[in-house]
């Protein structure tokens, strides 16, 4: 008993000894990963939210800067309509189109005018407005001297006919009606055109046309304006060049995605559009697009589409900041990697402290799993080597005295239990010549009280049911002290079996009349058409111990008994369930036990002497709950086994 609770003990200790040697090394190793891993992924984070405030940033400044510029546009184009406003612009446009409404083709008139001013590149006709010309000339001298550059590249004025009234700056022709940009001011109020390389003053440009009416809102001609690239993107220019820094640059891109401006104003004719356009145009106004090729090089393009601002409706262009590196990025980036470079050297630490420390404990512990391994069995001559940690040094020691204590204690424990076994077999053995002995005394004086009792009930006068209860009292005393009797006999003596090949139905069915069945029990058997190799008197024996038992549990409550038999893989299994109450745990482990019973008149035999002849017959028994039910193995018709307890027994 000893050396069993102690070889389980020293198993465990084998299995912990045996994974000490690379528990040091994973789980210091698993900290540091645990550690990296962590540190990776909260600085990765970190980043991204850093990214994530760069972002909203330049796509802030990417918005101010577009609004600004479209604000400047729309402040531009209200400097104009303001000058449709001038008395001196509608009262020479008031006098020119008085004159012009006397002459009788008029038409005719321009398109001459306009063939002689085109031959002598002269603007006007003679009557030309010199006041206006001088008030034009004046407001471009203004513009040149507020800003230091020319803002306007063309400034004119047309009458109601498309004749040309007035002109401060450039050269233009003498008649514009026939002009489409004429037309649409004339319809719409206002004319915004494409920007557009002009030749004639080498730079980009764009037309603006304001429709000049009177106080009456009746019409009076069209004010027409050049802008230059310059001008238009004059505020744009100023914004970005205080937000530029090393790592940041600002784009702006037209509707085609061709570069504007980039560190300049570019010529962006045969341009190609940046890489990225589509992208842009698939997406919201404002927004961010991330195209860092990896998580260290930084590339965020931050935009925002221009959508106009009050009169103005827009180039369609786009903002855009170019991020490709920052400062507390790449601080984060430092220390991720500085990170990962401690974690690396911590984990190399590890392998090696752990493979140090498992050198100087595994093996020790490996030697003394081995001692415990050796006691286990039996063997205490192992003796410990000593170590140079003074501590396992001490539990060596302690295993050597261990061992020289189990091998006296087994020695002791072996001398006891076979003193134990010998009295036990003595005891027994002088019990069960005794029972033998009184049972077969007994058996006899018992068979006259039965044949004497069927005597009185067959001949006697049984009228009196006093004389009638009693009779029915010593009958059943009779069966009891028979059937307790039968007990002590079938377990004390173990007689050869007499082996017969029997129908299992009929055997059950005999077991079943030599009972008496309460009306209060319903008693059912299943499929038992089977054929087996048995000592049928004893086989009967076995199935009236179970059925006489389940009748005293159930009692005298309402209940039921059922036998159902089935063939598995060559063998027969035959149960018998009752509706009785469970049976404890604490009962099932002794109930086949030879002299236990929770009966008050049971011998504690009966079940054991089931127990014997089932596995006399090479089969097996076991009980089980919910519901009580024993379960028997027998073969079908192999009689090796019974043959080899038969010759056992003789």
């Amino acid at each position: 008993m000893i050396l069993k609770q102690f070889k389980s003990l020293s198993d465990c200790f084998v299995v912990n000894s045996l994974k000490l040697s690379t528990t040091l090394i994973i789980g210091t190793f698993v900290i540091f990963l645990i550690f990296g891993i962590y540190g990776y992924y909260s600085f990765s984070i970190s980043i991204q939210e850093v990214n994530k405030l760069l972002a909203s940033r330049n796509e802030g400044f990417a918005f101010n800067m577009m609004q600004d510029l479209d604000e400047h546009i729309d402040k531009r184009i209200g400097d104009f309509r303001q000058i449709t406003q001038l008395s001196v612009v509608q009262d020479s446009l008031k006098t020119s189109n008085e004159k012009f409404s006397q002459i009788t083709d008029v038409q005719k008139v321009i398109e001459q005018q306009d063939i002689i001013n085109k031959e002598k590149n002269q603007p006007f006709i003679p009557s030309s407005d010199v006041e206006l010309t001088s008030e034009l000339t004046d407001l471009i001298n203004l513009y040149r001297t507020e800003y230091d550059y020319d803002v306007i590249s063309e400034l004119y004025i047309t009458n109601a006919y498309g004749a040309n009234v007035a002109i401060g700056s450039g050269t233009s022709d003498y008649r514009h009606d026939d002009e489409t940009w004429w037309q649409e001011t004339k319809s719409n109020g206002v004319y915004i055109g494409d920007i557009e390389f002009n030749k004639k003053y080498n730079n980009y440009a764009t037309t603006i046309g304001l429709r000049i009416n009177d106080e009456d809102g009746n019409f009076l001609g069209i004010l027409s304006v050049t802008l230059t690239l310059n001008d238009l993107i004059h505020e744009f220019i100023n914004d970005a060049e205080i937000i530029s820094i090393q790592n940041r640059s600002i784009l702006l891109i037209n509707e085609k995605g061709q570069i504007i401006y980039f560190n300049g104003i570019q010529d962006f004719k045969d341009l190609q559009p940046v890489p990225y356009f589509e992208k842009i145009q698939s997406l919201k106004d404002v927004g961010t697009i991330d195209i860092s090729s990896n998580t260290d090089e930084l590339r965020l393009i931050s935009y925002s589409k221009s959508t106009g601002y009050k009169q103005f409706e827009g180039f369609g262009w786009t903002a855009i900041v170019d991020q490709t590196s920052s400062s507390f990025t790449e601080e984060f980036i430092d220390l991720k990697n500085s990170f990962l470079v401690i974690s690396a050297l911590g984990m190399t630490s590890s392998v090696i402290i752990g493979l140090v420390m498992s050198y100087f404990i595994s093996r020790p512990l490996r030697s003394l799993s081995q001692m415990a391994k050796q006691f286990s069995v039996g063997e205490f001559n192992s003796k410990f080597k000593d170590s140079k940690i003074s501590e396992i040094n001490m539990i060596g020691k302690s295993f050597d005295q261990m061992g020289e204590s189990l091998k006296k204690l087994i020695e002791t424990e072996k001398k006891l239990a076979e003193s134990h076994v010998k009295m036990k077999n003595e005891r027994l053995g002088a019990i069960g010549q005794l029972s033998a002995s009184m049972a077969h005394d007994l058996k006899n004086p018992l068979a006259t009280i039965r044949t004497s009792s069927a005597i009185i009930q067959k001949f006697g006068d049984n009228k009196d049911p006093e004389v009638k209860k009693a009779i029915q009292r010593m009958n059943r005393a009779i069966f009891r002290m028979s059937h307790q009797i039968d007990d002590v006999l079938n377990f004390v003596r173990m007689t050869p079996l007499t082996v017969s090949e029997k129908k299992l139905s009929d055997i059950l069915n005999n077991s079943i009349d030599s009972l008496e069945i309460p009306k209060n029990i319903k008693l059912e058997i299943k499929d038992s058409d089977f054929i087996i190799s048995c000592d049928y008197k004893k086989m009967e024996t076995v199935f009236s111990n179970i059925i006489l038992n389940a009748i005293q549990a159930i009692g005298d409550s309402a209940g039921s008994i059922l036998i159902i038999s089935r063939s598995i893989n060559g063998e027969i299994e035959i149960k018998i369930s009752d509706s009785g109450p469970e049976v404890t745990q604490e009962i099932l482990e002794k109930i086949f036990e030879p002299l236990f019973t929770t009966k008050q008149k049971g011998t504690g035999l009966g079940l054991s002497s089931c127990k014997n002849i089932i596995e006399q017959h090479g089969g097996s028994i076991s009980v089980q709950n919910n519901p009580t039910t024993f379960t028997i193995i027998l073969p079908k018709k192999d009689n090796k086994t019974v043959r080899d307890f038969n010759e056992k027994s003789e």
